[in-house]
């Protein structure tokens, strides 16, 4: 839902319900002017205005982001408000418990103290003030405060009035009266305005992504990859269209101003996307004449149908929001091959200019962040693995290889980092690339040495390969055993593996006896489709047949 640009709650409106005091609660959402349609997430509590009431910041993932309700209604009733400090505890006394003990208790109720606990967090994604708050209605007189530290001890806190904040240290046993600091600034209400919703957008990434490799078509019809068009240089790749004017516009500006482009030393590569809309694109010529008609000269062609399958499937891991990319979009990527601007819609040659100028330093750059400051830590990686892993499972299994290879300092610390080479090493073998599969078995097990997969594939190679060289059958047994003992992977076909390395290592008596039992959990579970595979299989040992796979 989240990529497709919905909302999690679906706009329900904030709800506030009225303890009644006997079980029951009132819904009061409209008359407290709480419910607004916006998406909440958090609330947190705190006298912000040192009044006696609670008020109350409310974050929402729709805007607005923030809001703060101060709480002005008139009232009789008393309060008291107690900040603790931990010594031989915590600083904060998280976890303390405090009660609130009464003289004389309002008329008409029965409650004799109020029992807060002091916590670390509220709610979801919340902290609220760590004052603690206790209304006290018409109660005017209060004998004690008892606070149970979090390290278990229990202290009483006398001489507190009503109406008053206070500072209870642990063992001091003595309550300290705090005056709240005068605020001469008062908070006035302001108009929300919706923003208009727009199709631009011009977005610098905080952390520059390596780009997968791209090709495109000159428009003389010979192949070129977009690293050998960069010569070492920052590079603009647009994607335009003839029949879009704002594309036109904007080549237009380019064009006028490539004298500057080019001493700001940045290339710009023009790419129709016009092959992939029969309906409206334009010819070779047509596309060639309207470049010619705008005064661009610059590198252009065409962009393939997987050069743009490519770039949306790095879109796609940058942002949640999963949108096709429509033109004029156009990416800045810097002399290293990285991401390092999105500008969705027009981009201004003076804005292109100014992020240029800022290259490499433009990921921190205050334009990177979405509000004013510096980083506290260094920015985290991006990490190229998921890029690798989409282009695997849209066949585009060479351009993996080539990613992988040229980023793999970036992969290593990448969790996933085995799987995507036994998903690599799968794809090779399924080509017939036997040898170059087992190298990256053999690479993702110098990762995770446990990892029963690559294990289990690994072995399958190396008991059943056509090729006797590439045979190694003790090997295939001493792997396939390991994975069984660390029990990970799916046991049916480890079991069927030993089986093959068995009979590969010329131990017919074992390898029908695994055989069978793979056929035998196989049928258990229902995979029956299976258990007919390793039955054709156990016929080849029962003659004393090794099985090869073809």
């Amino acid at each position: 839902m989240v990529r497709k640009g919905k909302s999690f709650s679906g706009r329900e409106r904030n709800c506030c319900f009225l303890n009644l005091g006997d079980g029951k609660f009132a819904d009061v959402s409209a008359v407290s002017g709480f419910d607004f349609p916006d998406d909440g997430r958090a609330v947190a509590m705190c006298d912000w205005d040192f009044d006696g009431d609670l008020d109350l910041w409310v974050a929402n993932r729709s805007g607005p982001q923030l809001r703060f309700l101060q709480n002005n209604l008139e009232t009789p009733h008393h309060f008291l408000s107690i900040r603790l400090e931990g010594k031989s505890s915590n600083r904060d006394a998280i976890g303390a418990r405090v009660e609130v003990v009464f003289k004389n208790p309002s008329s008409g109720s029965n409650d004799l103290k109020l029992v807060r606990t002091l916590r670390a967090g509220e709610g979801f994604l919340a902290q609220s003030s760590k004052w603690l708050h206790f209304g006290l209605g018409a109660t005017e007189e209060i004998e004690k405060v008892v606070v149970r530290w979090p390290g278990g001890k229990v202290e009483e806190f006398a001489s507190i009035e009503v109406d008053n904040h206070y500072r209870l240290v642990e063992h001091s046993g003595k309550a300290k009266p705090w005056t709240p600091p005068q605020r001469s600034n008062s908070l006035e209400p302001e108009a929300l305005s919706e923003p208009k919703s727009t199709d631009h957008a011009r977005v610098v990434f905080a952390t520059q992504l390596p780009m997968p490799p791209l090709g495109y078509e000159t428009f003389d019809g010979k192949q070129h990859r977009l690293e050998d068009a960069t010569s070492g240089r920052p590079m603009l790749v647009n994607l335009w269209a003839s029949w879009c004017q704002p594309c036109l516009r904007e080549l237009r500006e380019l064009a006028d101003r490539k004298i500057e482009l080019r001493e700001a030393g940045v290339t710009i590569l023009a790419l129709s996307v016009d092959r992939l809309d029969n309906e409206k694109g334009s010819t070779q010529a047509a596309a060639a004449k309207l470049l010619t008609n705008v005064g661009y000269s610059g590198k252009a062609g065409w962009a393939s149908a997987a050069s743009v399958e490519k770039l949306q499937l790095v879109l796609n891991h940058l942002f949640d929001l999963h949108q096709p990319i429509q033109v004029p979009t156009s990416l800045l990527i810097n002399s290293k091959g990285q991401l390092a601007a999105l500008y969705r819609g027009p981009v201004s040659v003076d804005q292109l200019l100014a992020d240029v100028g800022q290259l490499p330093n433009l990921s921190s750059s205050p334009t990177a962040l979405p509000f004013a400051g510096r980083w506290h830590t260094r920015s985290r990686r991006l990490s190229p693995l998921d890029v690798a892993w989409q282009l695997v499972e849209h066949g585009y299994l060479d351009e993996s290889i080539e990613y992988v290879t040229k980023n793999r300092k970036l992969l290593e610390n990448s969790y996933n980092i085995p799987k995507l080479l036994v998903l690599i090493g799968n794809g090779q073998l399924a080509r017939g690339e036997a040898r170059s599969a087992i190298s990256f078995y053999r690479d993702a097990l110098k990762i995770d040495v446990s990892y029963g997969e690559a294990k289990n594939n690994l072995a399958w190679v190396l008991a059943t390969h056509p090729d006797a060289s590439m045979r190694n059958g003790k090997e295939a047994i001493r792997l396939t055993i390991e994975a069984l003992q660390q029990g990970s992977g799916n046991a049916t076909s480890m079991l069927d593996t030993l089986a093959a390395a068995y009979a590969e290592n010329e131990q017919f008596d074992r390898a029908i006896k695994v055989a069978q039992k793979a056929i035998e959990i196989a049928t258990a579970n229902g995979q029956l489709e299976s258990a007919k595979s390793i039955g054709s299989r156990l016929e080849l040992y029962k003659t004393e047949q090794p099985f090869r796979d073809e």
